[in-house]
């Protein structure tokens, strides 16, 4: 148990939703940031047939709509990519690339 502001403690049940809460906010908005440089990174016409889908710990998992675009981003661009994701501003961490092909649209 740890004290709330009047000096009583606070049970861990009602602790842990606002955690919970304040890790989704902090997610969504790292995944928010990651969109907004991967488009900037890409450029429009890739960042239409290709979105981030998540990040956590450094890997960036990058969704795909086509086979053909995931070759060429996997085999040839990701160096590149990893380093203008983790170059200023908005550094994200980025220290691995994962691409998959996506299932259904964006």
């Amino acid at each position: 148990m740890t004290e709330n502001k009047a000096g009583g403690a606070e049970r861990l049940g009602d602790i842990l939703p606002r955690a919970v809460v304040r890790t989704a906010r902090r997610n969504r908005s790292l995944l928010a940031r990651a969109e907004r440089k991967w488009s900037r990174s890409v450029g429009e016409a890739i960042a239409v047939h290709s979105w981030p889908r998540s990040l956590r710990r450094g890997l960036l998992t990058v969704e795909v709509d086509s086979s053909s675009l995931l070759a060429e981003l996997a085999g040839y661009r990701r160096t590149d990519l990893v380093h203008q994701l983790t170059a200023e501003p908005e550094p994200l961490g980025v220290r691995e690339i994962r691409f998959v092909l996506a299932e259904g649209d964006k």
